[in-house]
């Protein structure tokens, strides 16, 4: 009997062994609008993996999918596909992470609730609208607070919100969705656009349409200023690299996405989706019944 206890015993030291600890080091860069759940996944990872340490950088969308295809940083987190024929590395892989609302948000001082596509269209765009007594607020000059060209929210607002045209207004020199909040909230008339994960109540969230980022609102198809994260990889090959790729897909993280203000991939398979939602709905689907990594090797094109 002790014979077979101490065989039990070495076997199960055997395999016990066999799993090696994980270490090493990654660096991802890239969207503001993802940075913080990163931030906070990463920290979790590390507390449980002591030898692992990972550096989240911001940067804009852009600047993320530049860093990781010139091999600067392990993962490149974006708003917005990567273009093919911008970036034509096959190795370039996509991992679709979770979902994020952005906002239209304005300075405290503003009292318009709603507006309009056109009316946005007007004050970013055209120049037809310039005071907020136009459309029923105080008289007081309107100030766009407009983000730079790294950055893949002012693509996804350019794209579903002005229909592709170009901005004007108060540019800014940094990318980063926090300074668009300080900037709005600290100057009178301001109106800019952000990721829900950076809200507070130093800013106020406008309708569009009458719709809001919501998780009803966008699956229903009435709220179109919003998408998925990417997390993008040339392979990911190391067991590190995998290791902290499935992290992100994981319950905690999950659940922590939703309580910071993103949409977990699995909310956003409703039946009943219309519209944008229904190409969420397939894409969700895909993501959860295969492999846990949400890993999507074909176009890398949006609709």
């Amino acid at each position: 009997m002790g014979l077979i206890v101490l065989i039990l015993l070495t076997g199960c030291g055997e395999v016990a062994g066999s799993q090696e600890a994980l270490s090493g080091r990654l660096r991802i860069a890239g969207s503001t609008a993802l940075q913080p759940l990163v931030n906070a996944a990463a920290t979790l990872f590390e507390s449980q993996h002591p030898q692992v340490r990972i550096q989240v950088d911001g940067g804009g969308s852009r600047a993320g999918l530049a860093a990781v295809t010139s091999r600067q940083a392990d993962i490149g987190d974006s708003d917005i596909y990567a273009d093919p024929a911008i970036y034509p590395d096959p190795n370039l892989t996509d991992h679709i992470v979770c979902v994020i609302p952005f906002a239209m948000v304005v300075n405290p001082d503003v009292t318009v609730t709603s507006l309009t596509r056109q009316q946005i269209i007007d004050i970013f765009s055209t120049g037809r609208i310039s005071n907020w007594s136009q459309v029923g607020g105080p008289d007081l000059p309107i100030v766009p607070v407009v983000r730079p060209q790294t950055s893949g929210t002012r693509d996804t607002f350019r794209k579903y919100i002005l229909g592709g045209r170009d901005e004007k207004g108060k540019l800014l020199q940094t990318d980063s969705s926090v300074t668009v909040r300080e900037t709005v909230a600290h100057t009178p008339g301001a109106i800019g656009y952000l990721a829900l994960s950076v809200l507070t109540p130093a800013v106020r969230v406008l309708a569009i349409e009458g719709a809001k980022p919501t998780l009803a609102d966008i699956v229903a198809g009435r709220y179109s200023f919003w998408s998925y994260e990417h997390m993008y990889t040339l392979g990911d090959d190391s067991p590190l690299l995998s290791a902290f790729l499935d992290f992100m897909l994981s319950p905690p993280v999950q659940q922590k996405a939703q309580a910071m203000g993103y949409i977990p991939i699995a909310a956003m398979n409703l039946n009943g989706a219309t519209g944008q939602g229904k190409k969420t709905s397939a894409l969700a689907l895909a993501a959860t019944t295969g492999p846990e990594r949400a890993r999507f090797l074909g176009p890398r094109k949006e609709e």
